[in-house]
């Protein structure tokens, strides 16, 4: 983490350091109207709080932002292969059927700061802030539901995330489930191409 430890400060994202800094642009639209509109709603309603890294030497200026909330994994609703895998990295002895994470919801950074490497210190710094034992909340994994463009699945399997599901119609019925066997294997059929793709990292790993 060199660059942030080095250059950066963590902040809360919060209206008045959105009122003070240079608007946040990532070059992904959606992503943009995110951090600088919904963020704050989510954290106002409980539903994610987002936190962004800013110059130290120009506080106006906005490096990266990422977005966390709780999360879990079903573990009954994946394939066999993978529920034997996660078994097999935890304590078979308690069979659970639900392991915690923090789902990283959004994770951007500026224009001008991309092809830097800050994006795989962003996820660095969050592996060791859910380490740390003074976090207030048990959690396994770091999940993320990555948009599913080839560039983008890329980064994060480059950063240790693997795809929860190795086939995306598996992970379109966990997602969706079909009302019926009807639905199902028309779904199989004709199979949709999903928006984002769910992948994990186990953070005993790092």
């Amino acid at each position: 983490m060199a660059f942030l430890e080095e250059n950066c400060v963590l902040n809360i994202l919060t209206d008045g350091i959105l009122s003070e800094c240079h608007p946040f642009v990532c070059g992904d639209d959606d992503m943009d109207e995110f951090f600088q509109k919904d963020a704050l709603d989510y954290t106002r309603y409980r539903m994610g709080k987002s936190y962004c890294f800013r110059m130290k030497d120009d506080s106006q200026t906005i490096v990266a932002c990422f977005t966390v909330s709780n999360d879990s994994i079903r573990i009954y609703d994946l394939p066999s292969s993978r529920r034997n895998a996660m078994w097999g990295i935890t304590n078979r002895e308690k069979m659970l059927t639900r392991y915690p994470g923090v789902l990283v919801g959004r994770l951007a950074v500026a224009s001008q700061f991309s092809g830097k490497g800050v994006g795989s210190e962003v996820l660095d710094f969050i592996r060791m802030w859910f380490l740390d034992e003074s976090n207030k909340t048990g959690c396994r994994f770091a999940i993320v539901d990555a948009k599913n463009e080839p560039d983008v699945l890329r980064f994060y399997e480059h950063n240790g995330f693997k795809p929860l599901f190795p086939r995306e119609i598996d992970e379109d019925f966990y997602t969706k489930p079909p009302k019926d066997d009807e639905e199902r294997e028309e779904r199989i059929k004709n199979p949709r191409k999903l928006r984002t793709r769910l992948m994990f990292s186990d953070l005993l790993d790092e």
